[in-house]
C-alpha cells in the first residue's frame, strides 16, 4: 500500500473506531479523489458504508474494488453479505464461492459462503463450511452459532447443543443459552434446561419468552408453585396473556394434567378466538363428544375467514376432522383431514417421499449386512445391556409400548432419540460396503452418554425412535447385547392414523398418500431383511392389536424378552408421570384400549391407494 494511500485509511480507521463515522467517510472520499483506482481506500469505503446504512453504496465501492483487483477476497466477501439485501441470492453465492476458492484457509471466507447458503435455505449444504470456518477459527462464536442453528433446522439437535455449549463458554448471551436450554428440555434433559433458562433469565431478567420456558420446564417437573412464579413474570414481560395459557397448557398436557391443561386452552381461545394451536390441542386432550358441538361450530366458522394465518387454519382442519372422527361422521372428518393434508403442503412444500432414494440404501444396507458379516465382524463391539430399541412404523403403538416398559423400575425412557439415524453415514459408507470401526465406537459411546445423561442411573434405557428401523444393522453392530423390540400394526390402520395426524416435519411422506403407501412398502421389506439376519433373541416382535387385547400376556413376553423381572406397574401406562411429547400424549395417558383396533373399517369408501396395503404386513 502507498504511503498516502495508507494514511487516508488509517486516518478514516481512527475516526471510525472513535464512532466519528461521517468523518471517516468523508476522509476516505478525498483519497479516492486523490487515488480513484486504489483498492484500499475503495474496500475501506465500502465498508465504512456498509457499517452507517448505506449498503446499496457499499456495494458499488466493494464492485469497483473488485474491478481493479478480481481477487479481493475481502470484497467477495462484504458482496456476498451485502447482496441479499437486495434478492441477489444467486449473484452473492458466486461472490463467496470465488472467496472460498482463493482463500480456503480463511476463516471468514468459509462462514461467509454458510451464511450464503444459509439465506437461500440450503441448510444442511451450509453446515460443512461453518464446521470449517469453526475449525480454522475456533474462538469466533459467530460461526458456531450459525452451526448450531443450521444443524437445530436439520434436526441435528445434539450436534446443535454441543456447538451452542463452546459458543456460550467463548461468548455467553440470553439468546443462546435460551435456545440450548429449549434444546436440553425437548431431549428430555430437564435439569441441564431448567439451569441455561436460568442463566438466560440472569442475563435478561425481563425476557418473557425465558420465562415462559421456565414455566414449561418446572411445570413438566411438578414443581407448580415456582412455575407460578414465571407464568406471572412472563405476563408482567408483555407476553401475551393467550400466548402464557398455551405455553402452560402444553406444560400440563405432556406430564397428563389434562384438566388444567383444557382450562388454559380456553382461557387462550377466550383472549386469542383465531388461534388454531389453542382449538387444536384442545381438541386432542379429550374425547370430542356432542356436548362439544358449540366448539365446532367455532372452529367451522374460522376455517373460511382470510384473516386466520395458514398454520393457524391447518390446525383447525386436523382439529374438525378429529372432532367429526369422534362423532362417527366419517366422510365428514376425512373431507377435514384430506383438506388438512393439501393445505400442509401448499405450507411446507411436497412432502412426496423419495422412494428410489431410500430404496437404494434399504440395497445396500441388506448387502452389508448379511449373516457373513455379523459373523466376521467381531472389532469394537461395545458389551452393553442399556438401549433397548422400540422400533415399527410411525403411529404403529410405539409410544404404548415404551410407556409400559418404561414403568419397569430398572427402565428408564429417552423419547425419540434421532442421534443413529442422523451419524449412520459418518461412520457407514453404503456405497463401498464397508463400517468405520473407530467411527463407529465413537458414536456409539456418545449416544450412550445421552441415553444415561437422559435417565441416570438406570441400567436399561428405552429409546422409542420408529424410524431407528432403518439402522437396526449398524446399531446391532455396535450393541449386540442390545434388545429390539418391533411393534407391527394393521397397515390399513397405520398408514389411515399417519393421514390424520398432525405430526411434525421430520418424516417425509406423511401428507401424500401414495408417499405413505411406498414408505410402508419400504419399511416392511427392510424388516424383512433384518427378521432374517438378526439373532431371534435380539428381535422381538409384537403385534399392536395382541398388545391391547391381551396386554398381560404380551406386556410379560416384551419385559422377559428384556431380562427383566415381572412388574404389574408394565400394565399401567397410563400412570406413567414420564413427559409424552408425541402427537399420542393424549391417548398413551389412558388406560389400555383397543379401539384403534380396525378403524379403517369406518373409512373403507375413502381409503383409496391405502388398499394396496390391504394384507400386508
Amino acid at each position: 500500500m502507498q504511503p498516502a494511500v495508507r494514511r487516508y485509511v488509517d486516518e478514516a480507521q481512527r475516526h471510525h473506531s472513535m464512532g466519528k463515522s461521517e468523518q471517516a467517510e468523508a476522509i476516505l472520499l478525498s483519497g479516492l479523489a486523490a487515488h480513484p483506482r486504489q483498492t484500499p481506500i475503495l474496500v475501506a469505503l465500502g465498508i465504512v458504508s456498509s457499517q452507517i446504512g448505506k449498503r446499496e453504496q457499499a456495494a458499488e465501492y466493494f464492485k469497483r474494488a473488485l474491478a481493479v483487483d478480481p481477487n479481493n477476497v475481502t470484497s467477495l466477501c462484504w458482496l456476498s453479505a451485502i447482496l441479499p439485501e437486495f434478492n441477489q441470492l444467486e449473484v452473492a453465492r458466486r461472490y463467496a464461492e470465488r472467496a472460498v476458492s482463493l482463500a480456503p484457509q480463511a476463516a471468514a471466507t468459509q462462514a461467509s459462503l454458510g451464511q450464503c447458503l444459509m439465506k437461500l435455505g440450503l441448510q444442511k449444504e451450509a453446515i460443512p463450511y461453518f464446521q470449517e470456518a469453526v475449525r480454522l477459527d475456533p474462538n469466533n462464536p459467530s460461526s458456531m452459532f450459525a452451526l448450531a442453528d443450521m444443524m437445530i433446522a436439520t434436526g441435528q439437535d445434539h450436534q446443535a447443543a454441543n456447538a451452542l455449549r463452546q459458543a456460550i463458554g467463548l461468548k455467553p448471551n440470553p439468546r443462546a443459552y435460551l435456545t440450548l436450554a429449549n434444546l436440553e428440555a425437548e431431549s428430555g434433559k430437564i435439569e441441564d434446561a431448567e439451569k441455561y433458562c436460568q442463566l438466560a433469565i440472569k442475563s435478561e431478567p425481563n425476557h418473557a419468552s425465558a420465562h415462559l420456558l421456565m414455566g414449561r420446564i418446572l411445570t413438566e417437573q411438578f414443581k407448580f408453585e415456582e412455575a407460578e412464579t414465571h407464568w406471572k413474570l412472563a405476563c408482567e414481560h408483555k407476553a401475551e396473556p393467550s400466548s402464557v395459557s398455551l405455553e402452560k397448557a402444553y406444560a400440563l398436557g405432556t406430564i397428563g394434567q389434562f384438566d388444567g391443561a383444557q382450562v388454559e386452552l380456553r382461557r387462550s381461545i377466550e383472549a386469542k378466538p383465531g388461534q388454531g394451536a389453542a382449538y387444536q390441542a384442545l381438541v386432542f386432550s379429550k374425547r370430542i363428544v356432542p356436548d362439544d358441538l358449540p366448539l365446532i361450530h367455532k372452529m367451522e366458522g374460522l376455517v373460511p375467514d382470510e384473516s386466520v394465518a395458514k398454520e393457524e387454519r391447518l390446525n383447525l382442519l386436523y382439529s374438525l376432522g378429529k372432532s367429526f372422527d369422534n362423532l362417527g361422521q366419517y366422510e365428514k372428518a376425512i373431507g377435514y383431514f384430506d383438506q388438512a393434508n393439501v393445505l400442509r403442503n401448499q405450507i411446507h412444500g411436497s412432502q412426496s417421499f423419495d422412494w428410489g432414494a431410500v430404496r437404494s440404501v434399504i440395497d445396500a444396507s441388506t448387502r452389508l449386512f448379511s449373516d457373513e458379516f455379523f459373523e466376521e465382524w467381531k472389532r469394537e463391539r461395545l458389551q452393553t445391556s442399556l438401549p433397548i430399541l422400540v422400533v415399527g412404523m410411525i403411529r404403529s403403538g410405539t409410544t404404548l409400548a415404551e410407556q409400559m416398559l418404561s414403568c419397569h423400575p430398572l427402565a428408564g425412557g429417552a423419547g425419540e432419540q434421532y442421534y443413529w439415524g442422523e451419524n449412520e453415514a459418518s461412520f457407514v459408507d453404503h456405497g463401498r460396503l464397508k463400517v468405520n470401526a473407530s467411527k463407529l465406537l465413537a458414536c456409539a459411546t456418545e449416544y450412550l452418554e445421552i441415553l444415561s445423561s437422559i435417565s441416570p442411573e438406570f441400567p436399561h434405557v428405552v429409546d422409542k425412535n420408529p424410524s431407528n428401523f432403518m439402522v437396526l444393522g449398524s446399531m446391532h453392530l455396535a450393541f449386540p447385547n442390545m434388545r429390539i423390540i418391533h411393534i407391527r400394526r394393521n397397515p390399513l390402520d397405520t398408514a389411515l392414523s399417519i393421514w390424520t395426524t398432525p405430526m411434525s416435519n421430520r418424516a417425509a411422506f406423511f401428507s401424500d398418500r401414495r408417499s405413505i403407501v411406498e414408505a410402508y412398502k419400504s419399511y416392511l421389506r427392510i424388516m424383512d431383511h433384518w427378521r432374517t439376519v438378526l439373532p431371534s433373541d435380539r428381535l422381538l416382535e409384537i403385534q399392536y392389536e395382541d398388545l391391547v387385547a391381551e396386554p398381560e400376556t404380551y406386556v410379560r413376553r416384551i419385559v422377559d424378552f428384556c431380562g427383566l423381572e415381572w412388574d404389574e406397574a408394565c400394565l399401567h401406562p397410563e400412570l406413567n408421570k414420564r413427559r409424552i411429547k408425541t402427537p399420542s400424549f393424549w391417548q398413551a395417558r389412558q388406560p389400555i384400549y383397543k379401539s384403534s383396533t380396525e378403524r379403517w373399517k369406518n373409512y373403507e369408501p375413502w381409503l383409496g391407494v391405502f388398499e394396496e396395503l390391504r394384507g400386508l404386513g
